[in-house]
């Protein structure tokens, strides 16, 4: 019958997607096996994959499940091109290709997108229209959709937002990656105006615009990153910006990130604040360049804008409280391998005030807040102490169960916070190495519950 009720009876083809979709109503669930999907199987490029409030899409299926905690979205890709011809070369045939892959104007945080790679947008069109603008997904309009475990790669736009341009809207990513898409004019990934943004776990890979190689914030848009990794992102004009650019009043809260070897042409291998105020801390800013080198004023400018900085490494040094100018020790920074080695001075030192409420897991999804016995703490808080970065160093030693995520010798609520916040992902709570954090790795910690000892 082909009319979405089981994996037998689905929506097939490239244009399944879209039809599961139009079909949709407020509390359906769009499952969607490994595969290529398009906005449409014609050539025209102006028909989107919009998202709906209440309905939540999710990638990552074999086509046998029967439950939304076996799909295993790594191991399944589950892709939507913007391709509608399937003749991309590189840059060279992208005429074709629909403006944005997903639109999630007006889609309250109950529209949900989880689990797929998004790629081959281009948005070249008129700026009346949007056109030129978010070529993997555009949200304007008080839109505010949440979106997790995505990646966005190979994007462009010639206006701003190679991977999503949002504007007097918001919107909330989760475990996503961004990588080798381009901005145009603003934001290789993201361009920003009037919004409320949200990146946690996030990565920033290989984009660039000629301003904001990867974030840019502008008018009065409050953007919070924190757990996230910006490296390889280029600003290639006048305004520089090789990770992030904000302006106009807007306020940025970053925590616990990573910038590594960002670069740009001109003003801020990294950190641009030209306006408004803003706070840096438990971060790493090391080996960003722009002119004059691996300089202090190429981690961080001010430029019209107040940032304040603190428990945080910076190349060149930045002033604040606690601040360091000290390699990081990462363990392998020329393959981007950003996590730290035991002898690094991240280790123990951060702020635990600074962190934001409800953090409780690291980019790669393991625990926050782990003490190391062999690392003096230096940090401000009671241990265990946050660590500065990404990434916090977990424990050489297994602990003494398994289901101590926290490692404070009790299997409690704290860790099944942790695992229900890793719930249909991988992390240090899939106990039974399955791929997925799902009821028998819950039942392994109900299990153990109580005391280690």
């Amino acid at each position: 019958m082909n009319n979405g009720t089981s994996w037998t009876d689905a929506y097939q083809g490239a244009g399944g997607l879209a039809t599961a979709l139009a079909a949709s109503v407020s509390g359906d669930q769009i499952w969607v096996a490994a595969g290529v999907y398009k906005p449409t199987t014609t050539t025209t490029r102006t028909i989107f994959l919009t998202l709906k409030s209440g309905v939540g899409i999710y990638g990552g299926f074999s086509g046998m499940e029967g439950k939304l905690a076996q799909r295993n979205w790594e191991a399944n890709p589950t892709i939507v091109t913007g391709d509608l011809l399937g003749n991309d070369n590189g840059a060279l045939n992208l005429t074709d290709n629909s403006y944005h892959c997903f639109v999630g104007s007006g889609a309250a945080a109950t529209a949900i997108l989880d689990g797929f790679t998004i790629k081959g947008g281009y948005a070249n069109g008129a700026t009346a229209s949007n056109y030129d603008k978010g070529g993997g997904i555009l949200i304007v309009g008080s839109g505010n959709p949440t979106v997790r475990n995505c990646s966005f790669i190979g994007n462009r736009c010639t206006f701003g937002g190679g991977a999503g341009y949002i504007f007097t809207a918001g919107a909330t990513f989760t475990n996503c990656r961004f990588e080798s898409n381009v901005g145009g004019s603003y934001g290789g990934a993201f361009d920003m105006n009037a919004v409320t943004g949200t990146f946690d776990r996030c990565v920033f890979l290989g984009n660039t615009a000629a301003r904001a190689g990867a974030l840019e914030s502008y008018g009065s848009s409050v953007t919070k990153v924190t757990n996230c990794v910006f490296s390889g992102n280029s600003a290639t004009g006048s305004n520089g910006g090789g990770a992030m650019w904000i302006g106009t009043s807007s306020a940025c809260t970053i925590r616990n990130s990573t910038f590594v070897a960002n670069s740009a042409t001109t003003l801020a291998g990294c950190l641009i604040n030209t306006s408004g105020t803003s706070t840096i801390s438990n971060c790493i800013l090391w080996q960003n360049t722009g002119p004059g080198g691996m300089t202090s004023a190429n981690q961080l400018t001010n430029s019209g804008g107040s940032t304040t900085v603190s428990y945080s490494i910076a190349q060149g040094g930045l002033a604040g409280t606690g601040n360091l100018n000290t390699d990081p020790l990462f363990v392998d920074a020329p393959t981007r391998n950003f996590q730290l080695q035991l002898t690094s001075p991240a280790i123990d030192s951060g702020s635990n005030a600074m962190v934001p409420a409800g953090t409780i897991l690291d980019l790669a999804s393991a625990p926050r807040f782990v003490d190391l016995p062999t690392v003096v703490d230096t940090g401000a808080g009671i241990a265990p102490i946050v660590d500065r970065g990404a990434f916090e160093a977990q424990l050489l030693a297994p602990p003494i169960c398994p289901a101590d995520l926290d490692s404070n010798n009790l299997v409690d609520a704290a860790d099944l916070a942790i695992l229900l916040g890793a719930w249909g992902s991988t992390g240090n709570a899939d106990f039974d190495e399955n791929g997925t954090v799902d009821a028998a790795d819950l039942a392994v910690l109900l299990g153990a519950w109580g005391s280690c000892n």
